[in-house]
């Protein structure tokens, strides 16, 4: 491996912690802010977007700095950044939900229901009521999969797109 593939390969794990980082501050803002269910949910949306876009950034960046650029390289760059963000995302809404703020899931579960099918508040009320919050770890580490997998997704289609076309010979 040479020494500029080096280097980028710790630049892509600074990007990752960047992203990882500003992905926690746009979830942790809209929680302590208390913001209406529809905001708090859209700062997914818009993270999704976000993250897509850094991660095709990245992608095309080291594809200039790699002479023949394969899925499997934009595979490996796709899945360490969303693990990266993932795993910090996580955690952060693990300590969040189990330490600071223990109802914040069940009360925006709530605020939703109520403002987009009220009809059915009595029902997910009862089933908020009936659920099992001890598989919390099980969670972080599942959530984490989930980022992992939408990295490979991303990846995967952004690298089909810009794999670098083997010669005839």
């Amino acid at each position: 491996m040479g020494e500029s593939q080096k280097k980028f390969i710790t630049y892509i794990l600074g990007i990752a912690i960047i992203s990882g980082i500003v992905r926690v501050l746009l979830d942790y803002v809209s929680r302590i802010l208390d913001t209406a269910p529809i905001i708090y949910y859209s700062t997914f949306l818009i993270a999704f977007i976000l993250e897509v876009i850094i991660i095709i950034y990245t992608i095309k960046k080291y594809k200039k700095v790699k002479n023949i650029f394969t899925i499997f390289d934009a595979l490996k760059v796709g899945i360490s950044i969303m693990g990266i963000v993932g795993l910090l995302y996580c955690v952060m809404a693990f300590i969040y939900d189990q330490y600071i703020d223990p109802e914040f899931q069940n009360t925006m579960t709530l605020k939703f229901t109520e403002q987009f099918s009220p009809e059915q508040l009595e029902q997910v009320t009862e089933n908020l009521k009936n659920q099992d919050t001890s598989k919390s770890y099980i969670g972080v580490i599942m959530y984490t999969i989930w980022f992992i997998f939408l990295g490979s997704i991303i990846s995967l289609i952004a690298g089909s797109v810009l794999k670098t076309k083997e010669e005839l010979k």
